[in-house]
């Protein structure tokens, strides 16, 4: 049977004797559902104890009950692995890193990965194993590879013959693996396999399977007889997860089973002089992988998710690494020595002031929370059902596979279709792509690259018509599944982000970051905008700035205007710039205003699919000629990419006399941070009264003092700490002035006004083609509020999205065109409700969604029927409720429940405002 419980008590670790021998057992006490039981471990697993903590969780797989002096309790046996833990999902590179060194682990988390040629080379050469494998042509797959990592290999100033002729050398060792008799046609390949253990609590990509077995490729040499040992564990790694699912499935026309052997493929060292090494050359490394290499990978694995149940950090103790033999010797101790941390290594350097350290340390522990809440998503896999998670808007689910098909660039697309469900899935978002189960099915990591788009060839059927997904993989899977894949990167970029910033960073921006030191400006005589004074004063603060300018934009002043303005004026007095922000939508946007100004002399840094179509041909492209691609970035004025892109290691390696983050009042503190790090001075622009950061571990955070609170972004901070360095634009060009008078007196303090008379007196019946009194008399106020009764539903109201369908009509009645209407709804339960409501062409979505837009007519959903109600996303947070009000530009309607409204004062507020004209 399987245990699982929380920790009650760890219990010590004793030795007693048994008709065996001496034998060591420790007996922890946890709490189940029926009641509180002593469990023995036996073993090596006794030593689990040496970690575990009250309120951890524990799982004993294959546990037999006991019975002492009338106790009814519980022992391991032969079969059993102890996890702790296994909602902590950890990655099998890093029990690799753990069994170096756990100092290298923690290393590892904090500078990321770096740009170096070792790593730019063994992913070339990954990539081709994985073309090879697929049956692409030898030097073709090179050369096509090769191209790919141009930018990187141009920064690197790489010559790319050099490098092809390096990776033809390692890649030889794989051809000629591939064309020997170990292969034959019977031998099943999967490349970049994906795969996530809810028993064991690992997750990770196997590079290669065969015939079930796990194949990893190391770029390096190796001349034992046997694979090192943490290339071992690494392979173990997957074998264990193989193991759980009873090996491949049956698709994959492999026998199953238990893995019991690993193969090692070190592609160096074909490229050896046999005359000058000695020892065994051949590159490929086979070894049996029994039951006790496996308890140790599970020892391993606890090991870490114990050191991270409370944000611990590793010693190097716990281990028996060398130091004197490590690589990373001198970076652990200076990292040791700044962060006064103990470690086995030792320490080298003065320790950061006592406020820098604690400041390091809160942010770490927050930054980990914010990585188990994505750990506590991948557990909703397997916690939810396929059901449930659709309805969670987590997946979509009952997919009818349309096609796949092999493309140029190597990856399969997949086609399938649905009926139009909501879900939090994206264009452009990576998301796991299945068979219907994706952790005990086949699963593959899929690029969402076209999402409810009219089907190549669709048959209208009753009610809503199908509509294809369009996905790419690496491996063909039969896509009857998709899911949104949780991941940590965000987590990890924060982090690194952290780590530049105080053990790197400049201490005159340390000392602006801690309170010891005010923003400097020079004196700017120059006029920018001469019809606008606080869009001109910010663009002089942000010319003017030593350190940094803040520019505070409510919603419709021209803030992106007012950032284009400013970027053209830096470029004029010869600084670079980097542009950035949270979204793409916002980057391209803000570059989309300094087109129209005129000034295109911009690269775009991102990916296919996350930038806009007219900005494709601003993008930089990472396939090409290094040379050319290098010095296009280097020369490039303004570079412009998301917070998020300026932690990778392209980005990193770049400098700019300035960045200008837009939406930066939507970005955690280490997240802004990947962006200014890149520059002496910086320049923040956002609104503290619209959408605050996301943090999923929020509710947590909020009742631990040594935890740092993500949810206040560094632009409200240093707004309240330093409001002298910021400018708000006063002038808004988008509402009408009945609309914007309840957020401007109840958010901005009476500031936020009409731009012209134009503006403010702006009516539904302006727009072309428009007759006025077609409409209800009702709607034709600027702002209305819709007494709906409701139908109690959690989370969706049928009939607030039938009276939204029925007011929708009769705006289009009167001429309002579809595209010219918005619907914002709290839940995407009640955005799916609505969208079967009511005619195509209408944008209806979440508020998050739609903060950055605006439409002639908005509609707002409420969904509150009864006080109990008041407790969605649009209530929890009045910030949200502020851009829910102020997407509209002519009309607003507002269509809830009086009764579940009034309740709350500032929703009785708005109500009020809504209703008396």
């Amino acid at each position: 049977m399987q245990l699982r419980g929380t920790v009650v008590s760890p219990g010590e670790t004793r030795t007693v004797s048994t008709r065996h021998g001496e034998r060591d057992l420790a007996e922890p006490l946890i709490r189940t559902a029926d009641g509180e039981f002593s469990v023995t471990l036996w073993g090596k697993w006794a030593e689990t104890v040496e970690y575990l903590q009250s309120g951890m969780e524990l799982v004993v797989t294959d546990a037999e009950e006991t019975e002492w002096q009338g106790e009814r309790g519980f022992a391991t046996t032969r079969e059993s692995y102890v996890i702790v833990e296994p909602g902590f999902l950890v990655n099998v590179t890093d029990v690799r890193s753990w069994v170096q060194c756990p100092r290298m682990y923690y290393l590892n988390k904090l500078s990321g990965v770096p740009l170096n040629y070792p790593v730019v080379k063994g992913t070339i050469v990954h990539e081709v194993f994985g073309d090879l494998l697929r049956g692409a042509d030898f030097e073709a797959a090179i050369d096509d590879r090769v191209e790919e990592a141009g930018l990187e290999l141009g920064l690197l100033d790489r010559d790319p013959e050099a490098v092809r002729e390096d990776v033809r050398q390692n890649a030889r060792a794989i051809d000629g693996w591939l064309s020997q008799g170990t292969l034959n046609a019977e031998d099943s390949w999967r490349s970049e396999y994906t795969l996530i253990s809810e028993r064991f609590g690992i997750k990770g990509r196997a590079d290669a399977l065969r015939r079930g077995m796990p194949v990893e490729l190391k770029t390096g040499k190796n001349t034992n007889r046997e694979p090192r040992f943490p290339d071992k564990i690494q392979a173990a790694c997957y074998a264990l997860l193989l193991e759980e699912q009873g090996g491949v499935s049956d698709e994959l026309e492999t026998d199953g089973g238990a893995p019991d052997t690993g193969t090692l493929l070190y592609t160096k060292n074909t490229a050896l002089d046999r005359t000058e090494e000695a020892g065994d050359l051949s590159p490929a490394k086979e070894f049996s992988i029994g039951r006790g290499l496996l308890e140790f990978v599970v020892r391993t694995r606890n090991e870490i998710a114990a050191m991270e149940f409370d944000s611990g950090v590793p010693t190097g103790y716990e281990s028996n690494a060398k130091c004197e033999y490590c690589f990373e010797r001198d970076t652990c101790m200076v990292v040791s020595g700044r962060l006064d941390q103990e470690s086995k290594a030792g320490q080298i350097g003065s320790a950061l002031p006592e406020r820098e350290r604690e400041y390091f340390d809160r942010t770490y522990r927050a930054i980990e929370r914010e990585r188990r809440a994505a750990h506590r998503e991948y557990a909703k896999l397997w916690e939810q059902s396929a059901r449930e998670r659709a309805e969670d808007d987590r997946a979509l689910i009952g997919l009818e596979p349309a096609g796949e098909e092999l493309r140029e660039d190597g990856r399969w697309e997949l086609r399938a279709r649905y009926d139009g469900a909501v879900s939090k899935i994206r264009e452009g978002d990576v998301a796991l792509a299945s068979d219907g189960d994706p952790i005990n099915g086949h699963a593959e990591l899929a690029r969402v690259e076209r999402l409810g788009a009219e089907p190549r060839s669709a048959e209208k059927s009753s009610g809503q018509s199908p509509r294809d997904i369009v996905v790419s993989t690496d491996e063909p899977v039969a896509l009857k599944r998709l899911d949104v894949y949780p991941s940590d990167m965000s987590a990890s970029g924060m982090l690194t982000a952290l780590h530049d910033a105080l053990l790197k960073g400049e201490q005159r921006r340390k000392e602006l970051l801690f309170g010891d030191a005010s923003p400097e400006f020079e004196t700017v005589d120059e006029e920018f905008i001469p019809n606008n004074a606080a869009q001109n004063e910010a663009v002089s603060r942000a010319i003017a700035a030593e350190d940094f300018a803040l520019i505070h934009g409510p919603p419709g002043t021209g803030k992106t205007y007012t950032i284009a303005r400013a970027i053209r004026a830096l470029v004029e007095r010869g600084e670079r710039v980097l542009l950035s922000a949270f979204t793409n939508r916002a980057v391209d946007n803000a570059l989309e205003a300094l087109s129209d100004q005129g000034f295109t002399d911009f690269v775009r840094v991102g990916t296919e699919h996350g930038v806009r179509e007219d900005m494709q041909p601003y993008r930089l492209d990472s396939r090409g000629d290094p040379e050319e691609l290098a010095r296009t970035l280097r020369e490039a004025p303004v570079v412009a990419s998301t917070t998020s892109s300026c932690g990778s290691r392209v980005m990193r390696e770049q400098s700019f006399d300035v960045a200008l983050v837009d939406e930066a009042s939507q970005l955690t503190e280490p997240a802004t941070l990947a962006a200014i790090n890149r520059a002496k001075r910086f320049v923040l622009v956002g609104d503290h009264h619209q959408l605050p950061p996301v943090v999923q571990s929020e509710d947590e955070a909020s009742e631990d003092d040594t935890v740092a609170d993500l949810s206040r972004s560094l632009f409200e901070r240093l707004i309240d700490e330093h409001p002298d360095a910021g400018v708000m634009l006063e002038r808004q060009y988008r509402m009408a002035q009945r609309i914007q008078a309840f957020s401007s007196r109840e958010f901005y303090d009476g500031k936020l006004r009409p731009a012209t008379g134009t503006v403010a007196a702006q009516r539904i019946g302006d727009l072309e083609g428009i007759s006025g009194d077609a409409l209800p008399e009702k709607l034709r106020d600027s702002v209305v509020f819709v007494d709906c009764a409701g139908d109690d539903a959690a989370h969706t109201d049928g009939e607030e999205a039938a009276r939204i369908a029925e007011l929708v009509e009769r705006f289009v009645e009167a001429g309002v065109a579809p595209g010219d209407i918005g619907v914002i709804a709290p839940f995407r339960a009640q955005v799916a409700t609505v969208s079967r409501a009511i005619r195509d062409g209408v944008a209806v979505d979440t508020v998050d969604r739609f903060q950055g837009s605006s439409k002639e007519v908005i509609l707002v959903s409420f969904v509150a029927t009864t006080p109990a109600d008041l407790e969605g996303p649009i209530f929890d947070d009045y910030r949200r409720l502020n851009v829910a009000l102020t997407r509209a530009k002519k009309s607003l309607v507002l269509v809830g429940t009086r009764a579940a409204l009034e309740v709350d004062p500032l929703y009785a507020s708005v109500v009020d405002w809504a209703t008396d004209p």
